[in-house]
């Protein structure tokens, strides 16, 4: 969408929209020099909105959450590549592949164990 409707839809002002691009909080893409937009950037720029306005975020913070959200969905992603991946093999692969991750003990991840799993 163009920018004159994301505004509207992201009930937003340009000023805001544009310091939001800088700080590398939306990055919508461009046709020539004019910003386009998609739904989940009207959903990102509301976030921030909120973050902000209603709850009282601070500029570092909204960074931050985003930063979080970003690895949280690229995470999401990673995580349905690997399912399709495991779907896509035979059966008995298939059932190894469970047995070995519902067999796997959780490990309880404290600064001491991270730190021996890099030395090694």
């Amino acid at each position: 969408m163009e920018i004159n409707e994301f505004l509207i839809h992201a009930r937003l002002d340009r000023k805001h929209l544009q310091s939001w691009v800088e700080a590398g909080w939306l990055a919508p893409s461009s046709e020539g020099e004019e910003w386009l937009f998609a739904e989940i950037d009207v959903a990102r720029a509301q976030l921030i909105r909120d973050l902000k306005s209603d709850m009282g975020v601070n500029d570092e913070g909204i960074a931050i959450i985003l930063d979080l959200l970003d690895q949280l969905y690229g995470v999401r992603g990673t995580l349905r590549d690997i399912a399709s991946a495991i779907a896509a093999q035979d059966e008995p692969v298939r059932r190894r592949v469970l047995a070995q991750i519902r067999g796997a003990p959780l490990k309880a991840w404290s600064r001491e164990s991270m730190d021996s799993e890099r030395r090694v």
